[in-house]
């Protein structure tokens, strides 16, 4: 096997990993454990980087801000996603987001978010969230059966996102649709052609929409208002401007969007393969945040890891990566790491999860996770509850995607709703 002379280390194996073969959406987890026991820390020639399957390394990568970065310079995985993002607004306004910014600013950014994001502040959000999820379950009760993913989860982050902003009446709609374009602007090799200056106009008239509603909460503010809390949140004279808030509210809806919808529906679908698990939540609801942790676990819907890049020549878990390469952390592989996890490979809804990576963790861990959380919470005990007989029709249908497993279709039956 020919090394190449700028990327991988010579003396280290390629990494066999096919991410897009038939089947691996459905269940990586073989593929996943044959690169934790064959080649841990192995490069992958297609993607450009080296995978990282083991949890100590991955962790040991997350913790170390000093010699990894998020931010990429030059990201050559894009040459496998496609090409950058469609709208140039957008492609603006991502360098002042989070995952761009240098060391030092993005500590000051995310100093100046926290209180905003805070379990406290989110939690104040529980009765928006549940009267969307409420008013989505009322007009599909009547139909006897649910597409868990397209009439039930999809519909639910745009709306909440829209509501913690407090998007004025009457422009929801616009506002829904900045949030689809938003996320397929992230996956141009998904966009046909003519759907691309629909999105370009979404997304700028989006942008203005955002913009307004800035301008007008400074002028107007809010009690209890998200919004409000970041324009006015500081830290020694130092405030967030007006493109560092469309960069976050890009954010939400980018991180937020896709993550929200895969927790549901993989919270469903695990709930309904294990009857007695879907018991003891129907009994216990406490037992919610559990069966959330264990779904991002054991059955993480990232295929592709998150991205880090070495800041000098590095050694890790016995492998030298030379300055400037990319790491591909495989959080689905790490959360089934048997040298960490008991007994990995079974489902444990009442498993401490105290280890848990999937949100990441140090510096960079996920300011939505939070929200994301609460989300999901709420969206699947109130599936669980109204619909007691709740079962499922036929697996789960997978879609192209390039960094998720993304679930296309997940049929349900509800049956007779209860009161």
């Amino acid at each position: 096997m020919s090394a190449n002379p700028t990327n991988p280390s010579e003396t280290r194996p390629m990494a066999q990993f096919n991410p897009y073969a038939p089947g691996f959406d459905a269940n990586p987890y073989p593929a996943l454990e044959k690169l934790r026991t064959e080649a841990p820390i192995s490069y992958w020639e297609q993607g450009r980087g080296w995978l990282v399957s083991r949890y100590e390394d991955a962790v040991a990568v997350l913790r170390d801000s000093k010699r990894f970065s998020p931010n990429r310079a030059d990201w050559e995985f894009a040459s496998v996603l496609g090409s950058a993002a469609l709208i140039p607004e957008l492609e603006e306004l991502n360098k002042s987001g989070l995952f761009a910014l240098n060391a030092q600013d993005h500590a000051r950014v995310r100093k100046l978010v926290s209180p905003a994001l805070t379990p406290r502040a989110i939690e104040r959000l529980r009765p928006e969230i549940q009267a969307i999820v409420d008013e989505i379950l009322d007009d599909v009760a009547a139909k006897g059966r649910l597409d868990v993913v397209n009439e039930f989860a999809e519909r639910i982050p745009a709306r909440v996102i829209g509501s913690m902003l407090k998007i004025p009446k009457g422009r929801e709609e616009l506002f829904q649709d900045f949030t689809n374009a938003v996320v397929k602007n992230f996956l141009p090799g998904l966009v046909a052609p003519e759907e691309q200056e629909i999105l370009r106009r979404h997304i700028r008239e989006g942008l203005t929409l955002v913009g307004e509603t800035i301008d007008d909460r400074r002028r107007n503010p809010l009690e209890n208002d998200i919004l409000t809390t970041l324009i006015q949140t500081e830290e020694q004279g130092d405030k967030l401007n007006k493109q560092e808030l469309l960069s976050l509210v890009s954010a939400l809806i980018v991180g937020g969007f896709e993550t929200t919808v895969h927790l549901i529906a993989f919270c469903v679908y695990n709930l309904l393969q294990r009857p007695e698990v879907l018991a003891q939540v129907k009994t216990e609801p406490e037992l919610l945040k559990n069966l959330i942790e264990e779904v991002l676990r054991f059955d993480n819907f990232g295929k592709m890891g998150i991205a880090r890049y070495t800041l000098e020549d590095v050694e890790l878990g016995g492998v030298h990566i030379k300055k400037g390469q990319m790491l591909l952390l495989m959080l689905n592989s790490a959360l089934r790491d048997e040298s960490t996890f008991d007994k990995a490979d079974v489902f444990d809804i009442r498993r401490n999860t105290n280890a848990s990576i999937a949100f990441g963790h140090g510096a960079h861990y996920c300011i939505g996770a939070n929200l994301a959380r609460l989300e999901v919470q709420i969206a699947v005990g109130t599936l669980v509850r109204r619909f007691p007989e709740l079962r499922l029709v036929k697996q789960p249908s997978f879609g192209p995607h390039p960094v998720i497993r993304r679930m296309e279709a997940l049929e349900v039956d509800l049956r007779s709703p209860s009161a």
